[in-house]
């Protein structure tokens, strides 16, 4: 059996190789064996110890070998065996053991539990199998694999031997599991929405292009569902909500990968506040998830006026600078502007963006964004330069952003024509949208979590490439 694949072997790899068609010339091809017979995982033998009186098989990777000792790893959880050689059956074992199996190499294992003078609970091994073979020795398991290229580069390997990173991707999962526990139990719905779109909507970003060659029309990989879970809402349907991939195709950083998780929820008859304390009481949840002792998430609400009028000294609600001062603001804090953003609306953001988020370390509700450049949120009836829009921000990263959903046809139109005019946009208008939204949309408030984000968050990561299985990385 040519393994070899014409690529270069060091000595690990050739006598790993070696071993391995030993084993097959003998009638013992680990590839042979399609199921294992297991009687309880690893994790249920150290929750039952000794209560297991009668031999069982279980099975695992060899993480470490110590002369008759060995260590068996699954799900993350280890158990400890170990084979006498001071019995016949024991030395014949050994033998075998010593000389076909190595680190990496899956085992299934049968023997009884014993606990060791140390106190380390123990297998006793009476008989096992190699039912897969490591043919590329493991990275070095005393230092495994800590470069941050590296634990991306190599993910599979960096996930046998970083436990931390391991038990990071481990709680992702949990914590995606009691998300949708939660919102299925206070009665939402979930589903699934295209990711092929005609229109790149939904949300303001570049976004990937692919091209059906049976339609023959160029589709995008979706930037956000919303559009279509609030059809969705149109429908009948009062609580709904999806938890999948969207894409967009610019930076890739700590807190940026090109595809991404979220959950999208909207909810009828909610407005922006009632909406807030939804998303506040789904991140308080899942935070206690992670440990009973985790403090309660003191969540702050603040306007960006405001926010902005403390930090320039100029009240921007009741005596907003003209646009001539905006620009001069601009100059003076140094804010690169493009043509098309010489403007009040998108000069108000970026003063936003650059003074005031990256002082925002609190969990922060934040609310008070421009009505223009919140196309698909309602105005605010006091004062209509303003949104009924908010986001949340934690450690100077947005992780939410959601509205009271604008249901005015004709408002959501004319927002879209703006929308549709900026250089930044795709320039194009999802009239089937608006065609729908003229069967009546109720009261509707939305909000999009990103949750790669809110993992990082809750625990206690720096970047995003940490909770995700097989992140991205340039070249």
């Amino acid at each position: 059996m040519d393994l070899n694949n014409n690529k270069k072997l060091n000595d690990q790899e050739l006598v790993r190789r070696k071993k391995l068609n030993e084993l097959i010339k003998k009638g013992n091809s680990p590839y042979q064996i399609e199921k294992v017979d297991i009687n309880f995982s690893i994790a249920e033998i150290i929750s039952k110890g000794l209560e297991l009186t009668n031999p069982f098989c279980c099975a695992g990777r060899i993480l470490a070998i110590r002369q008759t000792f060995f260590v068996l790893s699954e799900n993350g959880e280890k158990l400890q065996a170990y084979i006498n050689i001071k019995e016949d059956k024991g030395k014949e074992l050994f033998e075998h053991f010593n000389k076909y199996i190595d680190i990496g190499d899956y085992l299934s294992v049968f023997g009884s539990l014993f606990t060791t003078k140390t106190g380390m609970l123990t297998l006793k091994v009476e008989a096992f199998q190699l039912i897969s073979k490591a043919l590329k020795p493991l990275p070095e398991k005393r230092v495994g694999i800590t470069d941050p290229e590296l634990l991306i580069r190599n993910r599979v390997g960096a996930l046998i031997t970083n436990e931390e990173l391991f038990n990071s991707l481990s709680w992702r999962s949990k914590l995606i599991f009691e998300l949708r526990n939660y919102l299925n139990n206070l009665g939402y719905l979930e589903f699934e929405t295209p990711i092929l779109h005609k229109i790149a909507g939904g949300a303001i970003a570049k976004p990937f292009k692919t091209y059906h060659n049976s339609l023959k029309e160029d589709l995008f990989l979706r930037i956000a569902p919303e559009l279509y879970l609030k059809k969705l809402i149109i429908s009948g349907f009062t609580k709904v909500y999806e938890i999948g991939k969207s894409f967009r195709n610019e930076g890739i950083d700590s807190m940026h990968n090109p595809e991404f998780t979220s959950i999208e929820i909207y909810t009828s008859y909610l407005d922006m506040e009632a909406t807030i304390e939804l998303t506040a009481n789904i991140i308080q949840y899942l935070n206690k998830l992670i440990s009973k002792e985790s403090p309660t998430l003191n969540f702050e609400k603040k306007a960006i006026w405001e926010l902005l009028s403390s930090k320039l000294k100029i009240d921007f609600l009741n005596n907003p600078p003209s646009l001539k001062e905006m620009l001069e603001l601009a100059f003076k804090w140094n804010i690169q502007l493009e043509e098309h953003e010489k403007n009040w609306a998108c000069i108000y953001e970026k003063l936003f963006e650059e003074l005031i988020i990256p002082e925002l370390k609190n969990p922060t509700f934040v609310y008070g964004f421009s009505s223009e450049l919140s196309p698909l949120a309602k105005k605010d009836f006091k004062n209509e330069k303003f949104s009924r829009r908010f986001e949340l921000y934690i450690n100077g990263n947005e992780l939410a952003n959601g509205f009271s959903e604008q249901n005015d046809p004709s408002v959501q139109l004319e927002q879209f024509k703006i929308q549709a005019s900026r250089e930044s946009s795709q320039g194009e208008i999802d009239y089937d949208y608006i065609s729908t939204l003229e069967y009546g949309l109720p009261p509707t408030g939305g909000v999009g979590i990103g949750l790669d984000r809110l993992i990082t968050f809750l625990l206690q990561k720096k970047s995003i490439k940490e909770i995700i299985a097989f992140p991205h990385l340039k070249g």
